[in-house]
């Protein structure tokens, strides 16, 4: 159990403590903390959350899972294909938002010019929170594409083999055989995708900042802006805990999926389409949604490296055109500052996240402790949100607010959890014999 000790001190620190002072805190001004429900819409907010949420944990996992059926059919060209479904991951949230603020521009945004879209969906009441969630399943689609086409390869070869043996049209193996055995893939796809929506802040904030009105706002910007914006931090925690609870169901629904032995959880279709057909419209759709992913990326490189007076042309500029680096230069030398707390942070904060993480998870997977597994699950599914406010308190009692301590101290709540998750697995898969051997030779510390 020596092992697990720093990092079980520090998720309870940081993360079992705070979710719990989230409910707590409620109790410190009651009055004044459920009088934001006559202040705000906070059923419109809800609504909002739930429409972000489910839609982009649904499309990106509808879409992902094409996405993985074609680079599974491929002889060729399929890691290209991996590493173009891959490229907007690299992009963060806040880049993405950036990106499709300038996509949807009205008449002057590619998007709008290519498919006809004669006003800005972002600056309507009827269609912003529509518009900032086709971003986040754009931004979604990379992760559910990873984990579909790791189960699908996951597959025997010796199914598929046998299933073209016995008669079956690549369409029917798909149908019949494949989707079957990956929908525990494809639900676990769904329900991280959907906690991750949830909490998710930048996306909101960056395209719309809640807007027009609260048309947009979802539980995270809610929290925030009546935390640093309002002042009302007792409406504020109401919110975080309206949060927490939302987000507890399906990072639950999670860890009971993880638990879950039954083997099929989509059923079978029995699509009877000809092989040259079917490949045709599988490579056709997801040559659609390639270009979609891949354009706002090309969208962005070009703006960045132009003139600015290209960016307000109607038909918009959508060649390479009089290419410039003063915009980089003068970005780049104002944002040093910047630059060197992220790089510092997240050095720091990658190096706690491995001091807590692989020891721990060497000791949960080989003592059996599932335990400690669901519960970093649980905790990495929870929105930051649902326990800001208890940190912040913390940190402005210790005088750690606008310090880079505070940044490495938070992230491994979210970083190591997750690493915990990996590195268990990876554990479960190597060799016992390692350890039996280490026995043999009288070795008492086998993770060193």
């Amino acid at each position: 159990m020596r092992y697990s000790y720093p990092y079980l001190i520090y998720i309870f620190a940081f993360g079992v403590v705070p979710f719990v002072g989230a409910f707590a805190l409620l109790g410190v001004n009651l009055k004044s903390a459920f009088s934001i429900f006559s202040i705000v819409p906070v059923r419109e907010v809800i609504i909002n959350t739930l429409i972000f949420s489910f839609f982009t944990a649904l499309l990106s996992a509808i879409i992902g899972t094409l996405l993985a059926l074609s680079v599974d059919m491929m002889r060729r060209g399929s890691r290209l294909i991996s590493l173009l479904t891959m490229l907007p991951y690299t992009v963060p949230f806040t880049s993405s938002a950036l990106i499709w603020t300038i996509s949807l521009y009205g008449k002057f945004g590619w998007f709008s010019y290519l498919f006809h879209v004669p006003f800005d969906p972002l600056y309507l009441s009827s269609t912003s929170i529509w518009a900032v969630t086709g971003v986040s399943v754009w931004s979604s689609i990379p992760i559910s594409f990873l984990v579909v086409l790791s189960s699908l390869k996951a597959i025997p070869k010796e199914v598929k083999e046998a299933s073209l043996v016995d008669g079956l049209s690549v369409s029917q193996y798909y149908g019949k055989v494949a989707i079957p055995m990956i929908g525990k893939a494809f639900w676990i796809s769904f329900l991280l995708q959907f906690v991750l929506a949830m909490g998710n802040f930048d996306l909101p904030y960056v395209l719309t900042q809640g807007g027009p009105g609260y048309s947009s706002t979802t539980l995270p910007l809610l929290v925030y802006t009546e935390m640093f914006l309002s002042g009302n931090f007792s409406g504020g925690e109401v919110i975080a805990a309206i949060l927490g609870v939302m987000a507890s169901l399906p990072a639950l629904a999670l860890i009971f999926l993880f638990r879950s032995r039954r083997k099929k959880f989509l059923p079978s279709i029995n699509l009877r389409i000809p092989d040259g057909l079917f490949k045709v419209l599988v490579y056709l759709s997801s040559s659609v949604v390639l270009f979609l992913l891949d354009f706002p990326v090309y969208w962005m490189i070009l703006v960045a490296f132009r003139d600015s007076s290209l960016d307000f042309r109607a038909p918009p500029v959508l060649i390479p055109t009089s290419p410039t680096l003063n915009y980089f230069f003068s970005s780049l030398e104002g944002a040093v500052p910047y630059l060197i707390t992220s790089v510092v942070v997240g050095i720091l904060a990658s190096l706690l996240t491995i001091f807590l993480a692989l020891p721990a998870s060497y000791e949960a997977s080989r003592k059996g402790r599932n335990w400690m597994l669901f519960l970093s699950i649980y905790l990495y599914s929870l929105p930051a949100a649902s326990f800001v406010i208890p940190l912040y308190l913390v940190f402005v009692s210790a005088n750690l607010i606008n310090t880079w301590w505070a940044l490495i101290l938070s992230t491994p709540i979210f970083t190591a959890t997750f690493a915990t998750w990996i590195f268990f697995n990876y554990f479960l898969d190597f060799p016992k014999a390692y350890d039996d051997a280490a026995s043999v030779f009288g070795i008492r510390r086998k993770l060193t």
